[in-house]
């Protein structure tokens, strides 16, 4: 029989998982930017839209917590 398998599914990870997987983010973003700076001058502004609106609304439910 085959499990279902969906695309949202819970994770529970530990502290130094998560560390490891921001660090490896971090450290393809630094190359990426590095390397291909003239391929996103044009669609800089496009890219921080997406970063900003997570970034405050994590940063709003961070703060709520305390």
């Amino acid at each position: 029989m085959r499990r279902k398998t969906t695309l949202f599914t819970s994770f529970t990870f530990a502290w130094w998982q998560l560390g490891l997987l921001k660090l490896s983010l971090l450290s393809l973003g630094v190359v990426v930017g590095s390397t291909w700076p003239g391929v996103f001058v044009g669609w800089r502004t496009l890219l921080v839209v997406p970063f900003v609106g997570p970034a405050f609304y994590v940063s709003y439910v961070w703060l709520k917590q305390f």
